[in-house]
């Protein structure tokens, strides 16, 4: 009986060690493929976040990574500030003009925070375009506000925003389509461009 029970306790020691070291096993593997990738992921990060600021001041012409960098850093200038969330000045590539300044913006959306940049022209109010980073949405549903027709309806609109059915393309400047089936993401948006308006009013 005695022997019986060691024996069961070597077994479960033996489960515990071997658990112990597979659990080490992995950990490791899993850190060394982090700090292996870190680096690109910073860069592709950045490089994304280039890409959406570019699209939210409508130069978005299908770049690739390095024409992106070249042109974000002739024409954007980030303008951080402690008593103001960041932003980014835009200027025309070719001209020098303003062009936009552009806002990165989170706000809730169904599952989780929706991440975009939000694009006014010089006149603070009028959109030159708005880009999604990140969401957590729905595929197929809240997910399709990364569609390129959704995106690309907010160039030339000026809030207050109101939202008319998917489809309607509607040409009146304070109307956005919204995502059907994907009310609470499209009431987010909406919402989210409404504060942006409003801020700048105040």
């Amino acid at each position: 009986m005695e022997k019986g029970v060691r024996g069961k306790m070597r077994e479960r020691a033996f489960t515990v060690f071997f658990m112990f070291a597979l659990t080490l096993v992995f950990v490791s593997a899993v850190s060394a493929l982090h700090l292996a990738t870190r680096d690109t992921v910073a860069r592709k990060a950045g490089m994304y976040l280039k890409r959406a600021v570019l699209a939210a001041a409508g130069l978005d012409g299908g770049l690739d990574d390095a024409g992106v960098a070249a042109l974000y850093d002739a024409a954007v200038t980030p303008e951080p500030d402690a008593a103001r969330p960041a932003r980014y000045a835009v200027r025309d590539p070719d001209t020098g003009a303003p062009r936009a300044t552009v806002f990165p913006r989170a706000f809730p959306g169904l599952w989780g925070t929706i991440r975009a940049t939000v694009g006014l022209g010089p006149d603070g109010a009028t959109l030159t375009g708005v880009a999604f980073l990140e969401h957590n949405e729905t595929p197929g549903l809240g997910a399709r506000v990364t569609e390129s027709w959704f995106e690309g309806q907010f160039a030339g609109k000026r809030g207050p925003f109101r939202l008319v059915p998917e489809g309607t393309r509607s040409a009146a400047v304070d109307e956005i389509d919204a995502v059907t089936g994907a009310s609470i993401t499209s009431r987010a948006v909406r919402d989210m461009l409404n504060a942006l308006a409003r801020e700048q009013t105040q």
